[in-house]
């Protein structure tokens, strides 16, 4: 790499590290206040709090990546137009090779990440997470719920018992009123913690579950002799589904295991999920050459940076909501699969065809008009707006 690659490489990997600690931070901060109702029952619980959020890292940093690696692309092609340096470049018949060979570079090693994060180091990561949080509800539960007391667990979750000893409960009560739908009320005679497969699960025996509709206040009442609710989120555990999807390894979800309950009930989820895992990767490299379409022509001064910004989020924003919508539909459709793998790749394809074609997608017809438009909005918005006093003024200046 020559010295000018290595000096644009330097100031996207910079900024890109920037826009990734500012944004995992401010999503880290988020998840974790959601879940510090966790932490209210137990002393303890408090002080695991740290480690347990400590395993979200890992996939809050993957899925913000590929933004974070956009905006420090896009902001370090500006800067360069700022500076006049791509002006220079250009002017001094440098190739545009030498601006997009830093900018793919970052692609490449954001997209190698997301994958090692996605196969190896997310699954592992989730799996410790859940069980951190299964582990203080199970304490919560067996350990520090009072007998004849009635215990906000969590938000919309209430909780009694009536005697507990060790992982044995008896006479459990439990309000769920989570869901502004349905509320739900279970009560069994027995309830034990029990470890499986590693995790802890609160298995309910000989009991009841009534529930009752909010729409039309219709009451249920269903008789069971074993219900098993999961201790990461205290919800029922789906048709057996012991492990979540995005606990399982890559191995797993390639060669699973045809008697198990969850792949003969729900066989499209390992598909979703491995499809997941194969495609996540390439959005680094389709967001790394959509900031060379939007931002890499060289500018005056006097254009200024443009739509730049606004016109690679934007588009950025498009794909991805695109890919959730196609990984939600394999659920239904298994053969819908296709449309996971094929949005990257055409987004990919679109923006080489772009870049062969040296296509200046900032100075589009349509892109200025929407671009004067947004700017001229402001322009007025700012006229509305009173205007603060400019310090040290004297009167009558």
């Amino acid at each position: 790499m020559k010295i000018l690659e290595r000096y644009i490489f330097r100031r996207a990997l910079t900024f890109s590290a920037g826009a990734l600690a500012s944004l995992v931070l401010v999503v880290w901060i988020v998840q974790v206040l959601q879940r510090l109702d966790i932490v209210r029952t137990t002393a303890t619980a408090a002080g695991d709090i740290f480690w347990i959020a400590l395993m979200l890292m890992p996939d809050l940093a993957a899925g913000v990546l590929p933004f974070a690696l956009l905006i420090g692309a896009i902001q370090t092609l500006n800067n360069l137009n700022a500076d006049s340096e791509r002006a220079v470049i250009a002017a001094s018949g440098g190739s545009r090779k030498v601006i997009a060979n830093p900018i793919l570079l970052l692609g490449a090693v954001g997209a190698l990440i997301v994958f090692v994060n996605s196969n190896y180091i997310g699954p592992k990561a989730s799996s410790a997470f859940q069980n951190g949080v299964r582990a203080i509800n199970a304490d919560a539960i067996s350990l520090f719920l009072q007998p004849g007391r009635f215990e906000r667990v969590q938000d919309g979750l209430i909780m009694s018992i009536k005697e507990a000893r060790g992982p044995n409960v008896r006479g459990l009560f439990l309000a769920d009123t989570r869901d502004p739908a349905l509320d739900l009320t279970y009560f069994a005679r027995e309830a034990t913690v029990v470890e499986r497969l590693g995790q802890s699960y609160l298995v309910l025996d000989d009991g009841q579950l009534h529930r009752r509709d909010n729409t039309d206040g219709a009451v249920s009442i269903i008789e069971f002799q074993t219900y098993a609710f999961d201790l990461a989120n205290l919800r029922p555990v789906d048709a057996g589904d012991w492990i979540r999807m995005s606990e399982r390894s890559t191995r797993e979800l390639l060669n699973p295991d045809p008697n198990d309950r969850v792949y003969q009930l729900h066989p499209n989820q390992f598909t979703e999920e491995l499809a997941q895992r194969r495609t996540d990767f390439l959005y680094p490299i389709a967001f790394a050459l959509w900031a060379l379409i939007v931002a890499g022509h060289p500018r005056t001064n006097r254009q200024g940076p443009g739509a730049a910004m606004m016109l690679g989020l934007s588009g950025a924003l498009v794909l991805k909501a695109l890919g959730f919508v196609a990984l939600s539909m394999v659920q239904d459709d298994v053969r819908t699969v296709w449309l996971v793998y094929a949005l990257p790749l055409s987004a990919i394809a679109f923006d080489l065809w772009l870049y062969l074609f040296n296509v200046n997608v900032s100075e589009l017809r349509w892109v200025r008009r929407s671009n004067d438009a947004v700017r001229r909005f402001g322009v007025r918005l700012m006229r509305l707006l009173p205007l603060a006093p400019f310090e040290g003024r004297t009167p009558g200046t």
